[in-house]
């Protein structure tokens, strides 16, 4: 049987440090050559007035899990004032993202999940994994630029790699940011600058396509983790000491002539950036204790979604959770 799991089904399984544990697997295996990846791959359809129709793919391979996943997403996008938005255009205002995973063995799908929560706790997760390995053993102040559905996922993941004593939150609109910090047990900043001012760690985790953070405002050896790159200035990646990313492969973008859409004007990637797997193995990392450390995002890889979920479809299974599909429904008499 074929499990079909939605977001509920996710929620009651996903916990945080395994999904941290689990990533930090995968992200070893690929550093040594035993893990295989797709880079992203983003296809434009201009609609007009700034809206897109987008399919987003990435897939990758863990041989240690025996499986591969696919993550497909099918998104209208919005972009306007500086920023881009996800519309929930399907029908019921929902969205459309699912992660299939395949054995690799029998080839056929074990799962199809929804990919929103899990999505935002690999993305809560990978930040966690390179704090834990680029701030300061001695960090207690963190600093929040964001108060969206992945800015929760960003505390909570450093909560569970550092005793935080404080975390200072900032967002424009001051109503969503009180509530947000009460939920998460944070304070409300006056400014971007108050939130991160003499912050150990910084968390920007935002859909601005423009930079939100000024480099002048951090302290010496504070670490910075960047949901995606537009978020960063240039600064921080000259001053920083060591930039590290998930991966050096760029994903790509497809679209029609003359209709580029803003979200593929992606900041290049400096020569000498690092990949997360040669931090975790130890062949890279902090330098100095007043150096600034940067983790700089830009979207998921296909063995992230491999690797949790993994871990959500056995944690289901063993507790009976999902919708059971017969398998045949997936696989064909016919050669393809």
């Amino acid at each position: 049987m074929t499990l079909l799991l939605d977001n509920d089904d996710v929620r009651r399984v996903l916990r945080m440090g395994e999904c941290i544990a689990v990533l930090d697997e995968a992200f070893r295996d690929h550093a040594a050559g035993r893990a295989v990846n797709r880079p992203r791959s983003h296809t434009y359809t201009d609609l007009g007035e700034g809206r897109h129709y987008l399919l987003k793919t990435m897939d990758g391979s863990l041989p240690r899990a025996g499986v591969h996943a696919l993550r497909v997403t099918s998104d209208l996008t919005f972009e306007h004032d500086g920023r881009r938005e996800k519309l929930p255009a399907a029908p019921g205002e929902r969205f459309v993202g699912l992660v299939v995973l395949f054995d690799l063995e029998q080839l056929v799908p074990l799962a199809i999940v929804h990919d929103g929560y899990l999505q935002r706790m690999r993305v809560g997760a990978t930040s966690a994994l390179a704090a834990r390995h680029l701030a300061r053993p001695d960090a207690r102040v963190a600093g929040v630029i964001g108060a969206g559905w992945q800015a929760g996922a960003q505390i909570e993941g450093l909560r569970a790699v550092r005793e935080l004593e404080e975390v200072r939150v900032f967002a424009p609109s001051r109503e969503r940011l009180e509530a947000f910090c009460a939920e998460h047990g944070a304070m409300a900043a006056v400014s971007a600058r108050h939130a991160v001012e003499s912050a150990d760690v910084v968390a920007l985790a935002t859909n601005a396509q423009r930079p939100v953070l000024d480099a002048r405002w951090l302290g010496p050896g504070a670490h910075v983790n960047s949901v995606q790159r537009h978020e960063v200035d240039a600064e921080l990646l000259a001053r920083a000491e060591l930039v590290v990313v998930r991966s050096r492969d760029e994903p790509a973008f497809h679209y029609a002539p003359g209709h580029r859409p803003r979200a593929s004007l992606q900041p290049q990637l400096a020569e000498d950036v690092v990949e997360l797997g040669d931090v975790l193995t130890g062949a890279e990392g902090r330098r100095t204790s007043e150096g600034l450390t940067l983790f700089m995002g830009g979207g998921g890889l296909g063995i992230q979604f491999a690797a949790v979920g993994n871990l959500v479809y056995q944690r289901a299974r063993a507790e009976g959770l999902g919708r059971e599909l017969p398998t045949e429904w997936f696989t064909q008499k016919e050669k393809p």
